[in-house]
């Protein structure tokens, strides 16, 4: 675990004496995190720093708590390339309009944007790039029969719940934008959508 964010929390326990932190997943470099900082702060200006500024500067006269929210995302960010971190960049105004997303939100974009592996039991099963393609393009039509069956019938929210989940996971199985899919899905299911149907 980063050194660095253990002591930017005095007080607490000792983090790398309780938890165990594989060694593959590094935090993301801190100059990454400046670039991505950049953007978010570009694209919801004061809105984005705001949150994490405490007003306590360092000798640098950097805000404090600004610099200690970078070394977190570094490490939240940990396991993430470029390029998804980069995707995930394109695409946060349309998943997040009005308010900038907090760590959490933001990983969730990257793993939507990271392309997708194939399913453990074909992996276990060493399959083909052939059956991953079958498998994907069988999910993909049972989920959408399963639509066109219920769009005209009413639908209980929990399994209409159920049915966007299954078609957002056989999109990202697909390589597609699950978040992006989950919106579009909520659109068009949307209760005056219903009612037009």
């Amino acid at each position: 675990m980063d050194k660095q964010i253990v002591s930017a929390a005095p007080g607490f326990v000792r983090l790398e004496q309780v938890v165990s932190v594989s060694a593959e997943k590094k935090p993301v470099p801190i100059e990454a995190v400046n670039q991505v900082f950049k953007v978010l702060h570009g694209s919801y200006g004061s809105l984005f720093l705001a949150k994490f500024a405490t007003g306590e500067l360092d000798e640098q006269g950097k805000d404090k708590g600004i610099k200690s929210t970078r070394q977190v995302w570094a490490h939240g960010l940990r396991g993430m390339d470029a390029q998804t971190i980069t995707t995930a960049l394109e695409r946060v105004l349309d998943t997040h309009p009005e308010f900038p997303p907090t760590l959490p939100q933001f990983i969730s974009l990257c793993k939507a944007a990271k392309p997708s592996e194939r399913p453990e039991e074909l992996k276990r099963l060493g399959a083909s790039g052939r059956a991953h393609s079958d498998a994907t393009k069988a999910a993909r039509e049972a989920a959408l029969a399963k639509i066109n069956r219920h769009k005209a019938e009413p639908v209980e929210e929990s399994q209409l719940n159920q049915l966007k989940s299954a078609v957002a996971g056989a999109v990202a199985l697909a390589g597609g934008d699950e978040v992006k899919e989950l919106m579009r899905l909520d659109a068009l299911f949307a209760p005056q959508s219903r009612s037009k149907a």
